[in-house]
């Protein structure tokens, strides 16, 4: 596939994962827009800091937000969905919050990149299994 005309969003994007793959992306896909797609203002600010590239675009926005997330993809070709609470902890003290972000967040992913006519979207998760069977 050739990557240089493809527009590209990460939810999650200041995440492990979406910074690992903003880096491989600008090495070795050198897609022509990468948007960064997070919640967390001082995050995007630090990953400003550290990738200044011309192809890459910071939205703040939450993937609960059904308007903003449309927002985002438009014109977008690839979606990697990687936003999610993560920690179980976390998500077993705010069990509504982890609904609305891991559920909720990734139906308006789904939803809207259907909409705006998005070509591919792969969704990633790392969510952790408390007692495995």
């Amino acid at each position: 596939m050739d990557w240089s005309s493809k527009k590209i969003l990460i939810t999650g994007g200041t995440g492990s994962f979406g910074k690992a793959f903003l880096k491989y992306a600008l090495e070795y896909l050198k897609p022509a827009v990468i948007r960064i797609f997070s919640r967390d203002e001082l995050k995007q600010n630090e990953l400003r800091q550290q990738f200044n590239h011309p192809s890459i675009r910071y939205f703040i926005g939450d993937v609960r937000d059904r308007e903003r997330v449309e927002r985002a993809l438009r014109g977008v070709n690839i979606v990697i969905h990687a936003a999610a609470m993560k920690r179980v902890e976390a998500c077993e003290y705010n069990p509504f919050e982890a609904i609305q972000t891991n559920i909720i967040g990734t139906q308006n992913v789904i939803n809207m990149a259907i909409d705006c006519g998005v070509e591919k979207v792969i969704a990633l998760s790392s969510d952790k299994a408390v007692n495995p069977v």
